[in-house]
């Protein structure tokens, strides 16, 4: 199979092996800021993923006396913990690639930034609910239907400013960058879509707190992988520039 990337096409499997390399290069580098950056969203995900588990035994066993009974805000529920954090890695990656787009004339990275922000919009303001109510109200539909119409809205607008991200792309490099952060977003929609799918089918027969880890762990997980390697991303670009190209290894600043 073979793809085709605005230049020439490739092979998935001349692809995937340098599609994987460039993936590893923005998430670890010899760089400080990005160590730290790495270590704290790392330790925090993994601080309210083990709240999330002591809330959950909590609330099955009726623990009345423990800290955690009836916190809700430590759930993956709108507005708690996880959540918030969730948003603010949307926004941060949605800022990093603006930045890099405005900053390094790589325009095709607006499409990103306006991406993660319409995720963003979804997630904390319920963006495809919204739509599907408005749908409901003026025609009558019932809220099924109107909420598959308000998600289907708010995916075609992500496809959309992919498609125009693409016809923006002025370098085969560039083409690649784009294709990792697409494999990344296909990933959190399957977590996001495919794993609540699975959920929703199989419903009791499966440990609701597993298939909320698998689902919204996932997703958190994924939102920060994107966010942290479009820092990286941002990171290489900023010192290849100030060194003129240079390796990225010995432009950055040893830790």
């Amino acid at each position: 199979m073979h793809v085709a990337t605005g230049y020439q096409s490739h092979s998935i499997a001349y692809l995937v092996p340098r599609g994987l390399r460039l993936a590893r290069d923005f998430l670890i580098l010899p760089d400080r800021a990005h160590r730290c950056s790495v270590a704290a969203v790392t330790g925090t995900i993994s601080i309210l993923i083990a709240c999330f588990i002591r809330y959950a035994y909590v609330e099955r066993h009726r623990l009345t006396g423990s800290f955690f009974y009836d916190r809700l805000q430590f759930s993956f529920v709108d507005r708690g913990y996880p959540e918030i954090f969730g948003y603010g890695l949307e926004l941060m990656a949605c800022a990093l690639f603006a930045m890099l787009a405005r900053v390094y004339g790589k325009k095709q990275w607006y499409a990103f930034a306006a991406i993660l922000f319409v995720t963003f919009l979804d997630d904390a303001f319920e963006l495809h609910e919204a739509i599907g109510h408005m749908f409901n109200a003026g025609l009558g539909l019932s809220p099924v239907v109107g909420d598959l119409i308000g998600f289907s809205t708010t995916g075609l607008l992500s496809a959309v400013f992919w498609l125009a991200g693409t016809r923006l792309i002025r370098g085969e490099d560039d083409w690649l960058a784009y294709l990792v952060f697409t494999a990344y977003f296909a990933i959190l929609i399957f977590f996001g879509v495919g794993v609540d799918a699975v959920h929703g089918m199989l419903g009791r027969n499966v440990s609701q707190t597993l298939s909320t880890l698998v689902e919204d762990g996932g997703e958190l997980v994924m939102t920060a992988v994107i966010s942290l390697s479009a820092f990286g991303m941002w990171l290489r670009q900023k010192h290849g520039a100030s060194t003129g190209g240079a390796s990225i290894e010995s432009a950055l600043p040893s830790p």
